[in-house]
């Protein structure tokens, strides 16, 4: 979709995108270099090579390093979040337990990154299992595990979304993570082809996303089907798609499992023992649990899995790019906790101490430079988001806030080929959606600013706002019906949203029903005595019904409550005068 140069100012998307963290990771003591001279534990048998053909099947070929990355939020940003299951991160920290078990998952401490709850946000699990993390490590013969633990929901598009710290439940096709982008993710930057992803996530319809994306059902759970797998993975999920997942039964049943023959059991038979025991647990009759069975997905060719098999090579220490990124990152969490707190001079110091640390931490940049905007630097705030889109040119977040930034500076030009781009890299973000049409509607162009606010319609059909929206985008072009209709849905959605009943009251003086708009802008002084908008209307509409003295009450509350610099005062008072000489 191409707009044309427009002159209002860019919706504040820097409060919706601002990704924040709590609290910093730290990487685990290496543990001691095992010698695969000696003989195996008691019952441990090394793993045989089988095969050393490079082209040979991925069960088939000896494993020479093993990496993990494990994740698990029970705390969110969005407080409504955090009751629906507390024990999703305390299962991502047995599951990494289990993994760094020498008697168990043999997986060196070292090779194992943990993400919980605050250190999870959208941008880390992204860059972790990205080139920060396992994009820099693992290597074709290598084995990669990914556990995530934390709320999941399909939505309308066939897609399956899972919720990062940071999630906002109305925009959560931005701010939430879905399947294919983590897969996309996974199949760029991961160079292995034995790659086994374990998902426990209870579906976050509890949390009520008013605001949220369209599900295909209000008791839904993550469909394994409808995820394209690559050759070589492997994806376990805690329940059918139908089924709700009930707190960690399913990975605590799968970690024991594991466990079994002194961890050496295949990854096939201790999922069918998980899921026997899962199905077991979750239907005995509980008043708060029902039936789950956990679903394996795979597009494997050789031996089945060990997960606990030894590797074949010593353990491979961590190289200096990515102990820099190690490092970098523990700034930058340390940072987006100091934004948090209000401390933006500490938050600087962290985010230019990540970006010394490794110049090319392209979201610590970005997030400088939304520092920066905060205190008012807008020069030197482009000039961060510009490093930072030179880093990752595809971030629709980077463009849009440096579209804000570019329409500060007076660069109006600029700043729409940046919006434009930011909805073309993602036309499903609420608040880039938003933001273009208000600036359509700004310049007249009243068509584009419909099909946008529609598109945003059909992806967040709960969004009062962008109900709100609408309906004034259709009373501009002329549409009284379509601006009543959805005025009147932004009401019903939102009662106390005061732009939607300002809305709705000139919709319906438009369709000549002064009586019921009256009404709607008494109602809205009431919700909120101080609107001067509020009572400015509503005196005009007592007017047009003949009450001259109620409209002198409205107007005199008005100039009471408006600024002197309003130009509505001396309208205002010049009506007053009129309206005593009519009495």
């Amino acid at each position: 979709m191409k707009f044309c140069l427009l002159t209002r100012c860019l919706n504040a998307a820097l409060a919706a995108y601002l990704i924040l963290s709590a609290s910093t990771p730290t990487l685990a003591a290496e543990a001691p270099t095992p010698d695969l001279n000696k003989a195996p534990a008691s019952g441990v048998q090394w793993t045989k090579i089988q095969d050393l053909d490079p082209h040979a099947t991925a069960g088939n070929r000896p494993i020479k390093q093993k990496w993990a990355v494990v994740i698990g939020t029970a705390k969110f940003r969005e407080r409504r979040l955090d009751a629906a299951d507390a024990k999703m991160d305390v299962a991502a920290k047995d599951f990494a337990n289990y993994l760094k078990d020498e008697n168990a998952g043999r997986f060196p401490e070292t090779h194992v990154k943990t993400l919980i709850n605050s250190e999870a946000t959208r941008q880390n699990i992204i860059n972790n299992i990205g080139k920060g993390w396992l994009g820099s490590l693992a290597g074709p013969d290598d084995l990669v595990v990914v556990f995530i633990s934390t709320h999941g929901f399909p939505t309308t598009d066939g897609t399956t979304y899972l919720s990062a710290y940071d999630c906002a439940l109305d925009n959560v096709y931005s701010t939430c993570i879905s399947m294919q982008s983590l897969m996309k993710t996974l199949k760029e930057n991961v160079n292995t082809d034995r790659i086994v992803m374990v998902l426990e996530a209870p579906y976050s319809g509890a949390a009520e996303l008013t605001e949220g994306a369209k599900t295909t059902s209000p008791r839904a759970n993550v469909d394994a089907s409808k995820i394209n797998l690559g050759k070589g993975y492997i994806i376990l999920t805690s329940s059918k798609p139908d089924q709700m997942t009930w707190g960690s039964a399913f990975s605590s049943n799968l970690i024991k499992a594991l466990k079994a023959d002194d961890g050496m059991a295949p990854l096939t038979t201790a999922f069918q023992k998980a899921r026997e025991l899962t199905e077991q647990e979750t239907s005995a009759g509980s008043a708060t649990s029902k039936k789950q069975t956990p679903v394996m997905k795979s597009d494997w060719v050789g031996n089945d899995i060990v997960l606990g098999a030894p590797t074949k090579e010593r353990i491979k220490e961590i190289p200096e790019n990515v102990m820099a990124f190690v490092a970098a990152e523990a700034h930058y969490l340390k940072a987006n906790n100091f934004v948090g707190e209000g401390n933006f001079d500490g938050a600087i110091a962290e985010y230019k101490a990540a970006i010394e640390t490794d110049p090319d931490y392209a979201d610590a940049i970005a997030d400088y430079g939304a520092v920066l905007t905060i205190k008012g630097d807008w020069s030197a705030a482009a000039e961060q988001y510009k490093r930072a889109i030179t880093l990752k040119p595809n971030d629709a977040l980077f463009h849009a806030n440096y579209a804000r930034v570019l329409n500060k500076l007076g660069q109006e030009e600029l700043s729409i080929k940046e919006l434009e781009l930011a909805y073309q890299l993602n036309p499903k973000d609420k608040v880039i959606l938003g933001a273009l049409a208000n600036k359509c509607v700004a310049a007249g162009n009243f068509d584009n600013a419909i099909n946008l606010l529609e598109q945003a319609i059909y992806l967040f059909p709960n969004s009062a706002q962008m109900h709100d929206r609408l309906s004034y985008a259709f009373a501009r072009s002329g549409n009284v019906s379509q601006s009543f209709a959805h005025a009147k849905e932004a009401v019903k959605l939102d009662p106390q949203l005061i732009s939607a009943r300002l809305n709705l009251g000139s919709a319906l003086l438009l369709k000549g029903d002064a009586d019921a708009a009256k009404k709607v802008y008494e109602e809205t002084t009431a919700i909120d005595p101080k609107n001067l908008d509020a009572h400015f209307l509503l005196a005009s509409t007592m007017e047009k019904l003949g009450d001259p003295q109620g409209a002198k009450s409205e107007l005199t509350t008005f100039i009471k409550l408006a600024p002197v610099q309003d130009p509505r005062v001396e309208k205002a008072k010049a009506k007053i005068a009129v309206l005593g000489k009519a009495e």
